[in-house]
């Protein structure tokens, strides 16, 4: 069976597709640089490079690959949304539409996409239960809700299983982007290279969820036939700054970590999510501890640099 992986040279997508070579996916890969030396020197990952903003070129690449299913990781971040909406919506929706749109005429069987906790805007009850009221204030948000919207449209009126996951802060070796990677995974990095930390934002509070559980619930999605719900709130545990890096300290007491006493924070949503939902649909729970997912992080990092 052929899963088609967008945003595939991305830091989820670099932990996704070695998980479905090894449960037997034929895994077909595309973003819009050329691969990547991970992929490049795998003869069991067909790459297409594609700009995911063209609508015939995903038509061209859905045509080639003609998948079962596919997990759409692609998208256009916070950052630029806010500086281009319309980057952010041809990118983020109208691909999303297309790939769907295409799928029709191709087969397609199941469609999973990464969401955002930014559907639901700012200033609700925490933890933020599923089906919360979603009033997006970012560009970003706005166009994750739409295509959580799109893929409903898809489920209900062409039959086509779709679902999507919505993630906190996902760290790991190998995230660079996006703003909470500098709450959590630059911040270990760091650690991994005994340098010194200056964190101005101590108090700042977000849920941390390691990387190897964030393609565990999309796994658990992308082999569902079908759930009940269209989207998840997918959740680790909810730690501040302060918080983890106490615990990096701890595990790794070479660490040197100084904190300032500001009391500034600057992380516009919620930091904590009702995750009941998934956990009773579709079997979701994390398997690493904030503990857990520290000492593999940094020690990863240290083994690839030979520290």
């Amino acid at each position: 069976m052929t899963v088609l992986v967008t945003g595939a040279t991305g830091f989820i997508g670099s932990y996704l597709i070695p998980v479905l070579l090894e449960r037997g996916y034929d895994v077909a890969a595309t973003d819009r640089m050329p691969a990547p030396e991970w992929i490049a020197t795998r003869s069991n990952i067909r790459y297409i490079q594609t700009d995911l903003g063209r609508e015939a070129d995903i038509q061209k690449l859905m045509g080639i690959v003609r998948p079962e299913k596919i997990v759409h990781l692609a998208s256009v971040l916070a950052g630029p949304c806010e500086a281009d909406p319309l980057l952010g919506y041809r990118v983020n929706f109208m691909s999303t539409a297309t790939l769907l749109d295409a799928g029709l005429a191709h087969g397609l069987k199941r469609f999973v996409m990464t969401s955002a906790g930014s559907v639901f805007g700012q200033g609700l009850r925490e933890p933020v239960r599923n089906d919360a009221e979603r009033l997006p204030r970012t560009v970003y948000g706005q166009t994750k809700l739409a295509c959580e919207h799109l893929i409903e449209w898809y489920r209900r009126v062409h039959g086509i299983s779709c679902g999507a996951v919505r993630f906190p802060w996902v760290y790991g070796p190998g995230r660079s982007t996006g703003i909470t990677a500098e709450y959590s995974s630059l911040l270990l990095d760091r650690i991994a290279r005994n340098e010194p930390l200056v964190i101005s934002n101590p108090e700042e509070r977000g849920d941390w969820l390691y990387v190897k559980d964030a393609v565990k619930a999309l796994m658990l999605l992308l082999e569902r036939e079908e759930q009940p719900e269209i989207s998840y709130n997918i959740m680790g545990s909810v730690h501040s700054i302060r918080e983890a890096m106490t615990l990096a300290m701890q595990l790794f007491p070479e660490a040197r970590v100084t904190f300032e006493e500001s009391g500034r924070t600057t992380q516009p949503y919620a930091s904590s999510y009702d995750d009941s939902k998934a956990r009773a649909d579709i079997g979701w729970q994390p398997d690493y501890a904030l503990a857990d997912g520290i000492r593999e992080h940094v020690t990863l990092v240290r083994q690839r640099h030979g520290a």
